[in-house]
């Protein structure tokens, strides 16, 4: 996993992390896509009504316009770690004010950024679908009905996702993936306590 701190005011990359993973982002042979992930300690940011859990879940794409955004509550219990990216789930980013700030430019192409209530967060609303799982290859646990009920590995066809940076899959509760290009400019923007797990990677010949 990557993780980016606030160790002595700079953004901390996870050295044992990388070698484990054998990532290498300086790499232009080698594509990577990642989900957000939680890190221990990482400060949460969930919904007072607890109904929003499932509206969040439902993100299917469809831009939120005329939508009555939630109150939000940040979760105090333990002394939580301040976090640019607060955690909801890898299915609904939220932002803090200098994530928007660093990173508007590159996520509005791929969706929305929309003010929640309560606390000063943003949701990215992806409403980039990008139907690149490859049944065939990929982990898939499934319900009796066919419906997926997991994934367990994810292989993906590189065509499909092309240059995009952000994306989501056509299907309930899909983890928002991101590229290098963007785990690159989280880095450089210095953005503090925000991980990225790495869920596929594909190394050009």
């Amino acid at each position: 996993m990557i993780c980016f701190d606030a160790s002595e005011g700079r953004p901390a990359f996870d050295g044992i992390a990388e070698a484990e993973a054998g990532l290498n982002l300086g790499t232009p042979a080698m594509t990577t896509i990642y989900e957000f992930a939680v890190v221990e300690g990482q400060e949460w940011v969930l919904p007072v009504d607890e109904a929003y859990y499932e509206v969040f879940s439902s993100l299917d794409g469809t831009p939120l316009d005329n939508w009555d955004p939630p109150v939000m509550r940040r979760v105090s219990e333990g002394d939580p770690l301040y976090s640019d990216f607060p955690w909801l789930g890898e299915h609904a980013p939220l932002l803090r004010k200098p994530a928007v700030d660093a990173l508007k430019v590159y996520l509005l192409p791929y969706g929305q950024l929309i003010p929640l209530r309560g606390e000063e967060v943003w949701l990215f609303n992806a409403t980039t679908m990008i139907d690149a799982l490859d049944d065939e290859r990929s982990g898939i646990v499934y319900f009796d009905d066919g419906a997926i009920l997991a994934i367990e590995r994810y292989e993906f066809d590189a065509d499909k996702i092309g240059t995009a940076e952000i994306f989501k899959l056509p299907m309930r509760a899909s983890p928002v993936f991101v590229n290098d290009t963007f785990v690159n400019r989280v880095r450089d923007a210095g953005l503090r306590t925000v991980s990225f797990k790495p869920r596929w990677r594909r190394i050009e010949a």
